[in-house]
């Protein structure tokens, strides 16, 4: 992902790039909350990464909803979360719009083929003002739509507002201005840890990390947010 380049290159930081099942090298495995959540201690383990040390989650969109599930799951060992395009509640309680948001989505992808979903991926991308390395982002890791209606069923799943009152780690959210949220005020006044944030990007769309205006504010929040937690 050209954003963990960056994040190596500029800022010196070790980044681990990983597939939630269904994704990439895991394609054929089953998708859940659990199943995530077993991806990533597998991944904690593997490179060595203990309680207490210096690891900050990152995910956008599907693995920032999933991570709110993953943070409960195993807090004690990060330091630390960044959560992009997370900003509606999908889970219980969820608005009629974000309830019809998930119906149309699980439709679509229990109905259409990979490559007709990629199509309509990147004709949506093709109206947005992201312009730095769009379908690296979106594709180069691996997503796929096989399991599509199990990824919707992953959004209903999680409790953000349940989740964030219960995790004592703080938490930078980001979100664009034009993507559609409903709690993103709330889950920040959720926070336990007062050193969280927020920060939206004026006429972002979900694609907002994609578009080069934003990207070096964004690398350095992300800069600046790790070293005042990791200490």
């Amino acid at each position: 992902m050209p954003h963990a380049r960056m994040l190596a290159e500029k800022q010196g930081y070790k980044c681990i790039l990983l597939d939630f099942p269904s994704h990439g090298s895991l394609v054929d495995e089953p998708l859940s909350l659990k199943t995530c959540a077993e991806t990533i201690k597998k991944i904690l383990t593997k490179y060595n990464l203990k309680p207490g040390g210096k690891t900050i989650y990152i995910g956008a969109s599907l693995g920032a909803y999933v991570g709110f599930y993953v943070l409960k799951e195993h807090q004690e060992y990060f330091k630390g979360a960044i959560l992009l395009d997370c900003g509606q509640n999908v889970g219980p309680g969820a608005s009629l719009k974000a309830r019809m948001g998930l119906w149309f989505l699980k439709a679509i992808t229990n109905n259409l083929s990979n490559k007709a979903m990629m199509g309509v991926m990147l004709s949506a991308m093709e109206k947005s003002p992201a312009d730095y390395k769009l379908v690296e982002s979106t594709f180069g890791a691996g997503f796929f739509f096989r399991q599509g209606p199990q990824q919707v069923e992953c959004l209903k799943g999680v409790a953000p507002a349940e989740i964030i009152p219960e995790l004592d780690i703080p938490i930078l959210f980001f979100n664009g201005s034009e993507d559609y949220s409903d709690s993103e005020d709330k889950w920040l006044e959720s926070c336990k840890d007062k050193r969280s944030e927020l920060k939206v990007y004026e006429k972002g769309d979900h694609f907002f990390c994609n578009d080069s205006s934003f990207v070096n504010d964004m690398l350095d929040r992300f800069d600046t947010f790790s070293k005042a937690v990791v200490v």
